[in-house]
C-alpha cells in the first residue's frame, strides 16, 4: 500500500464514530513504489495499527484494542511498529520503556504547550499528539427554546434547567452513567471548576478528600438519583446520539460530535455552550485525543519514525482533513488550525474555538487503578446512595493505596 492509498484509507475510516479495529498496513518509501517488502536497503514492512471503520484488516472492539489486543501483543514480543494510544494507557507503555522519543521529528515550538507536556518525560516527547477533542455542554435549540430556557451557565442553573426539561420521555440532562474511563473524564471538567483536583502535584497521594471533589460527586449523584439524566443509555455517552434523537435535551459530549450531529442528525437543531462551572466559580473542560507512538523494540524503527513524521508532521493535507475537512478535531499543531480557520469560525465551532478551547485542560494521564477508583466513586453516589463525601473519601483511599507502591513516570506532566 503506498502512503497516499493509506491516508486516503485511514480519513475514509478513521474519522468514522463505527467500528474500531487496528490496520496493518505496509508502507512502501514513495507515494508510487510498489509492494512492500524487506529486502535490504528497500521498502520495509510497518505494521500500524490504530482504529478504522474501513480498510482493516483486522477488527477488534474497542475494550479489546485499549486492553488485551495490545498488551497481549507486547506481552508476546510482538507489538506494531506504530500504534495509537490514549492517556489513560500512556504510562503503560511508558513505564515499560517502550517509545521511542519524538523530539527529533516535530518542531515543539509549534505544537499546543499543554499537548507537549502531556506526553513527554524529563523534557523528551514520547508520543505525537495529533488532536485535540475538548468536551462541552451540547444542548438542543428547539428544546430549551419552547421552555423559554438559556443555556445554564452555573450548576445551580444547570440542575434547574435539568427538571424543567425532564418530562415526556425525555430526560433534561444526559451524562455518562457507566462504569466506563470515559465517565471519568467526562466529570473531571465539574471537579476541576469546583476547585479540585484528583492526584498531587508529585503523584504521590489523591487530593479529592475535599468539599470540593465531594460536591462534584454529588452533583454527577444528584442529576441520576432525581431522576433528570437517565441511569443507562443505548451508548456510551461519548456518542451524541441521545441529544440526536431528542432522548435527551442536554449531553455533555465531545468536539467530535459536531460531525456526527452533522452526518447522522441534520434536523436536530442544536448548539454547545462551556460546561457549567459552580456559581461564582471559572469553567474549566478538558480535551482528550489519542497519540502516535513509535516502538522501540520494532525491528524498523527509523523507518516508523519517517512514517510518523511524514503522516502527522509533514503531509499538511492529511492533517487538515483530519482536523476540519471530515473529522471535528481541533490539531496540537498551530498552523493545521490556522488552515481550519474557515472551518472553525463558524457557529458551533467558533464556539469552541473562543470559549470552549481556552479553558481546556489535557485529559489525565492517569492509570487505570486511579481511573477506576474516580468512576466507582461516581458510581456509588449515583445508584448505592452514598454521599460525595463518603465517594471522594473512598476513591482517595484507593488511589492512595495505589500510588504507596507506583515506582513509574509522573501522572501529572511537568509544567
Amino acid at each position: 500500500m503506498t502512503r497516499r492509498e493509506f491516508g486516503r484509507r485511514t480519513l475514509a475510516g478513521g474519522a468514522s464514530l463505527g467500528a474500531l479495529g487496528p490496520l496493518l498496513a505496509a508502507c512502501g518509501d514513495d507515494d508510487d513504489g510498489g509492494a512492500a517488502g524487506d529486502t535490504p536497503g528497500g521498502p520495509v514492512s510497518l505494521r500500524f495499527w490504530k482504529f478504522t471503520a474501513e480498510g482493516a484488516d483486522e477488527t477488534f472492539p474497542f475494550e479489546d484494542y485499549t486492553s488485551t489486543a495490545l498488551t497481549t501483543a507486547f506481552a508476546g514480543g510482538q507489538g506494531p511498529d506504530l500504534f495509537w494510544v490514549s492517556p489513560g494507557i500512556f504510562l503503560t507503555y511508558v513505564n515499560d520503556d517502550v517509545p521511542v522519543p519524538v523530539n527529533d521529528l516535530v518542531d515543539v515550538g509549534g505544537f499546543n504547550e499543554a499537548a507537549v507536556q502531556a506526553v513527554s518525560v524529563e523534557d523528551q516527547m514520547l508520543a505525537i499528539p495529533f488532536e485535540i477533542e475538548p468536551l462541552a455542554l451540547y444542548y438542543r435549540t428547539d428544546f430549551l427554546e419552547e421552555a423559554g430556557l438559556q443555556p445554564p451557565g452555573n450548576w445551580n442553573e444547570l440542575t434547574a434547567a435539568a427538571e424543567e426539561l425532564t418530562g415526556g420521555g425525555r430526560t433534561g440532562m444526559t451524562v455518562e452513567t457507566a462504569p466506563v474511563p470515559f465517565q471519568a473524564f467526562s466529570w473531571y471538567p465539574f471537579l476541576w471548576s469546583a476547585g479540585g483536583e484528583a492526584v498531587n502535584e508529585d503523584s504521590s497521594g489523591s487530593l479529592l478528600r475535599s468539599p470540593e471533589a465531594a460536591s462534584a460527586f454529588n452533583l454527577y449523584g444528584n442529576l441520576v438519583t432525581s431522576g433528570f439524566a437517565p441511569e443507562r443509555t443505548e451508548e456510551l455517552t461519548n456518542n451524541i446520539g441521545p441529544l440526536g434523537r431528542g432522548e435527551t435535551a442536554m449531553q455533555v459530549c465531545g468536539f467530535w460530535a459536531i460531525a456526527q450531529m452533522q452526518a447522522d442528525f441534520a434536523d436536530a437543531p442544536f448548539s454547545v455552550a462551556p460546561i457549567p462551572a459552580p456559581a461564582g466559580g471559572t469553567p474549566v473542560t478538558v480535551y482528550g485525543g489519542w497519540t502516535q507512538m513509535i516502538n522501540s523494540r520494532g525491528p524498523n524503527v527509523e523507518q516508523a519514525k519517517e512514517f510518523a513524521r511524514w503522516m502527522w508532521v509533514e503531509n499538511e493535507e492529511f492533517g487538515e482533513e483530519w482536523a476540519c475537512r471530515i473529522g471535528s478535531k481541533f490539531s496540537p499543531i498551530e498552523q493545521v488550525n490556522e488552515r481550519c480557520s474557515d472551518v472553525f469560525a463558524e457557529d458551533p465551532y467558533s464556539i469552541f474555538t473562543d470559549e470552549i478551547l481556552p479553558t481546556a485542560r489535557a485529559q489525565p494521564r492517569y492509570p487505570d487503578q486511579v481511573t477506576r477508583a474516580v468512576f466507582e466513586a461516581l458510581q456509588s453516589t449515583m445508584f448505592a446512595g452514598a454521599s460525595g463525601e463518603d465517594a471522594a473519601n473512598t476513591a482517595a483511599d484507593e488511589i492512595d493505596a495505589f500510588l504507596s507502591n507506583y515506582r513509574g513516570a509522573p501522572l501529572t506532566p511537568e509544567a
